[in-house]
């Protein structure tokens, strides 16, 4: 299993954490990464984003609700991943990680790897 795969499961999991499952679970990226250095491994701030650029599409939506005429709107990460900019959309302020049927199939195939790998240090 390789780091990014690891991350992804993290992510996946602050997601499946989320108590509200239609919004998913909100974070931020400085709260990833120090989650996932306390929790995982010791890991860099590009190796989080790295992780939430290649997250497929079918596992977990990227959603962050912005102001916008009368009130909050949501804007999917899908709207920015292709642009230059897209590290932008993490750069501040929070976003909801909602993790998807799809996803939750991969979480748990991910983490019977896991599971099975000696020493893994992700709790």
């Amino acid at each position: 299993m390789t780091r990014n795969d690891m991350l992804q499961w993290f992510v996946l999991r602050v997601g499946l954490s989320g108590p509200d499952e239609e919004l998913g679970h909100t974070t931020n990226l400085a709260q990833l990464c120090q989650d996932a250095n306390k929790q995982c491994f010791p890991c860099e701030r590009d190796e989080v984003l790295d992780a939430l650029y290649t997250m497929p599409r079918e596992y977990a939506a990227l959603i962050k609700y912005v102001f916008a005429g009368e009130g909050l709107h949501p804007v999917s990460f899908e709207r920015v991943r292709n642009t230059k900019d897209w590290t932008d959309y993490f750069a501040s302020g929070d976003f909801h990680v909602k993790v998807l049927p799809a996803g939750k199939a991969h979480f748990q195939e991910l983490s019977k790897t896991l599971a099975a790998t000696a020493g893994s240090s992700c709790r």
